[in-house]
């Protein structure tokens, strides 16, 4: 059914909001609530001063585009760009739903991202792919149930950049195989939960400095060994008296 720009596909197990190519869709300032469909952009979604709702999926297909505006796009499943997203002053939520994994693929730019999560949700993003936030980075879990941000593979690595300016409100979150490259990540908190490979977040370890020896130069030795044969001959005649 196609209703404006937006074509409402229906499955067994799954409803799919559709903005085909060519075409373009505006919240014009108003909501829309996809009670846990996916939302797939191959054409243009304007959110503009508008709001996505309870979406599972977000996709933005090759040639696609979302521009967030000064909206927001609340979801609880994966979200996947290989188009474009303009973030503007824009928020993206992730959040707790019928999902307990979102994965993150592609490279995007968020005004103001954040991760909610109640039961210690992963969040996994793609091997290489880079997630950067101008203004506000969000990771909240709970105690006993850290938000655990990965990558897709063991062992090699993703990046989340928090850009210069921009601030952090992060607590409960273990880290494995994900790089902070911008901004230091959470410096007064420890990783709980995640296996390592925390680049860049959590408290610094402190190196080890040893401590240099002083050294003589190669006069002041021989002063030195004069002094103690000095004392050694002197010990020696005592001895002998």
């Amino acid at each position: 059914m196609l209703f404006g720009a937006l074509l409402f596909s229906s499955a067994p197990l799954l409803a799919q909001v559709v903005v085909p190519a060519s075409a373009s869709f505006s919240l014009n300032g108003g909501s829309i609530d996809l009670a846990g469909s996916n939302l797939q952009v191959a054409g243009t979604f304007d959110v503009a001063a508008g709001a996505i709702q309870n979406a599972a999926n977000i996709g933005i297909l090759a040639g696609g585009a979302i521009n967030g505006g000064s909206g927001t796009i609340t979801l609880f499943g994966d979200f996947s760009n290989v188009g474009s997203f303009t973030a503007g002053s824009s928020h993206v939520n992730f959040v707790d739903g019928a999902l307990a994994q979102s994965n993150i693929t592609g490279n995007t730019t968020f005004a103001n991202l954040s991760f909610v999560s109640l039961t210690g949700k992963s969040y996994v993003f793609g091997v290489g792919s880079t997630q950067s936030i101008q203004s506000q980075l969000q990771i909240l879990g709970t105690a006993g149930f850290g938000i655990q941000i990965k990558s897709s593979t063991a062992g090699q690595v993703a990046f989340i950049n928090l850009l210069a300016g921009g601030t952090q409100d992060i607590n409960y979150v273990g880290v494995s195989n994900v790089h902070a490259i911008g901004i230091h990540l959470a410096p007064s908190l420890t990783n709980d939960g995640g296996t390592g490979d925390s680049f860049g977040w959590f408290a610094a370890v402190a190196p080890t400095v040893a401590t240099p020896i002083p050294t003589l130069s190669f006069g002041m030795l021989l002063l030195l060994a004069l002094a103690f044969s000095g004392m050694a001959f002197a010990a020696l005649r005592r001895s002998f008296k």
